[in-house]
């Protein structure tokens, strides 16, 4: 029993010593970050459930496959992690505007997960709509040729 409790306590106090923060290293900066996996899979979401009205007619587009509605689901799946990437140093630009629009935008992209897995269109248009907006509301903040336009 006693080597059990001292057992216990080295254990214990080799583990609780203070968590270390992970070896993370930011390989790409926030605008490469944004250009390579943001926008490319947001454009995955957006391009994802749409009408085209023509002279010829009326077409929808809609995921049709299993595999199609996976595309968007995992989309939504490295918008919502790219959110993460984005509130870590040096990517964060703030501790206040930039985490809530990055919240934001992991939280449009969480609600689009749900949807891609009921396998709603509707509800991927809204919420895609939603997740272009918070895209929009960023980058009129910290996006200088965008900012500017609004000066």
């Amino acid at each position: 029993m006693r080597r059990l409790t001292l057992a216990a306590l080295l254990l214990t106090a080799a583990c609780g010593g203070g968590a270390q923060a992970p070896p993370f290293r930011a390989v790409a900066d926030t605008k490469l970050l944004m250009a390579d996996v943001v926008e490319r899979q947001a454009q995955i979401v957006w391009d994802a459930v749409g009408t085209i009205v023509t002279a010829e007619g009326t077409q929808e587009i809609r995921p049709k496959s299993d595999e199609d509605w996976m595309k968007v689901k995992a989309a939504a799946v490295n918008l919502t992690e790219a959110g993460n990437l984005l509130m870590i140093a040096p990517r964060a630009q703030d501790g206040d505007r930039w985490m809530k629009n990055v919240q934001r935008m992991m939280a449009e992209s969480e609600k689009l997960m749900a949807s891609a897995d009921r396998r709603d269109p509707q509800q991927i248009f809204d919420q895609g709509a939603e997740l272009y907006e918070s895209c929009v509301n960023c980058h009129t903040q910290y996006m200088p040729a965008i900012k500017d336009l609004y000066r």
